[in-house]
Order: structure tokens, then sequence, then C-alpha cells
């Protein structure tokens, strides 16, 4: 059943089929959120989006961006952001005012206006919105943040669209995504590490095996979670509610938190550093 927001016929174009790519992709079609006549996706590699056609017949496929951008009415660039000036440039004399959204951390609006001046957004997805079959289908955060050549109609088209698959953040400023980027994108690279290590030292140390033990650290985490995100619009931190209710004074909790607040500041430190610095090469 096809969403209610989707009232006009609009056709999106996808350049780009990787991760990111095939995330929206798969999004769109899982959640009918689009008819498949109305998607048509260009890739250097065709042959990788032969599957994606044998599932869906009616989506238009192509390796050529410029004939994408004369079909398409928004389109969505999902490359390496070595490569996005250079696809714009090779679409720029199909583009009509067309709103134009990008995924490519580290391109500034300025860099692009050099080249096109007509509305852009920037959207960072996290991969963590990938497509999960249940009653909630949002999953993850979507940061988006739009130039000024983007009207209201367009941007909230693009909000609400957004929105179906994940929870959207509006950055008021480009300046915010480098930041935010890693508390979204990122980090769930990094939680995932951290479930790893956790349930490998678990697998070493007990009788348990490794899938039993990163179990119960998820079930936990998503616990967790739940309650972190109760009652957060309170004045009151939740995080330090819960780690004042889990640890009892002089007790395990305390000792291994004692250890983490003093270690984690300057790793988190480091890490921001290493991770903005690499942004802005």
């Amino acid at each position: 059943m096809q969403k209610e927001f989707k009232s006009d016929k609009m056709t999106i174009g996808i350049i780009g089929y990787g991760n990111i790519g095939h995330m929206i992709c798969e999004n769109l079609l899982k959640l009918n959120l689009i008819n498949e006549d109305e998607l048509i996706i260009s890739n250097r590699n065709i042959e990788k989006l032969n599957s994606l056609k044998e599932y869906y017949p009616n989506v238009k496929i192509t390796d050529d961006n410029k004939k994408l951008s004369t079909e398409a009415d928004k389109i969505i660039i999902s490359v390496e952001s070595d490569d996005l000036l250079n696809v714009i440039s090779e679409i720029k004399p199909n583009l009509n005012n067309t709103h134009i959204i990008h995924t490519c951390a580290g391109i500034s609006f300025e860099e692009i206006e050099n080249i096109y001046n007509g509305p852009i957004s920037l959207v960072i997805p996290s991969i963590a919105s990938e497509f999960i079959e249940s009653d909630n289908p949002q999953n993850g955060i979507s940061l988006i943040v739009h130039n000024d050549n983007v009207n209201f109609i367009d941007s909230s088209k693009l909000e609400t669209l957004f929105n179906e698959f994940s929870y959207v953040k509006i950055l008021p400023d480009e300046e915010d995504i480098e930041i935010a980027t890693i508390l979204t994108s990122c980090a769930p690279a990094y939680i995932g590490i951290l479930v790893k290590k956790l349930s490998e030292f678990g697998f070493k140390h007990t009788n348990l095996d490794y899938d039993e033990c990163k179990y119960l650290i998820l079930k936990t985490l998503i616990g967790s979670s739940e309650v972190l995100l109760k009652n957060r619009a309170s004045s009151d931190d939740n995080c330090d509610k819960l780690i004042n209710t889990v640890c009892t004074p002089n007790g395990i909790t305390e000792k291994g938190l004692n250890y983490l607040d003093l270690e984690l500041d300057e790793i988190i430190e480091e890490l921001f550093d290493i991770l903005l610095k690499t942004y802005k090469e």
C-alpha cells in the first residue's frame, strides 16, 4: 500500500549502489515509499544491479549518470566523497534546478555551489537504518542539512521520506555535521567492536560460547537504551541516574566505572581528534 505522503508522481534517481545507496533503495522499495517505475538507479558496474532487477523488474537501471539525470526529478548521489564533484559536473548540463541530495561527508555546500548553484541537501543516514521488517521500521538516525536554495516543499518531502525508516535530525548549519556524523554514522561500528571485544572476553573466560556472550550483551544494551530513552525530556540526566542505580558503594561496578571514567575522557578526545582530522582531509 502506497504511503499517503506521496501524492504526486515523482521519479527518484540514485547514483551509486554501495552500502548506503543500497540501504536507501531497499527502504524505498520494501516500505512501498515509491513505485518501482518511479525509481532509476545508476552504477558504474551495472551487473551489481542485476539481483535488484530480478526482484523489482520495473525499476530502471543504467550505468549512464547522464541518462539518469534526464529522467529523475530528485537525484540522490551516494558515491565516494572524492567522486561527488565529478558526478555533479557530469550531470550538470541536464539539471534544471533539480534537487540534489548527496550522502558525502566532508564536501561543503560552497564546493558544490562552485559547480551547481541549485537546491542541495546533505543527508547522512546510518547503516543502522537498514530495512527491518517490524511494526516500527524507524531505525538509526538520518542527519539532514539543506542549502539556502532548497525550498520548504522540497525539504519537507525529503525529511518525510527519510522519516519513514529513520529518525530524522535537521541540522541548522552544515558546520554541525562533522561531530553529528561521528555520533550517528560512525558510532554503530564502535558499538560493534565494543560488543565483539566483550563477547570474545566472555567466551575465553567462561563456559559460554561467543554467540551466547554476544546475546547477553546485546539484550543488556537494548534494555539499557530503553531505560535511557525513558523520560529523556527530563532535566535530570538519565545516564547519571542509571549509573547510580547500578552502582553500589565499593562494589565491583563502581571499581570498573572509576577506571573507565579516568581512561575514557582521554580515549574519546584522541578518537575525535583523529576522526576530525581525517574528515577535513
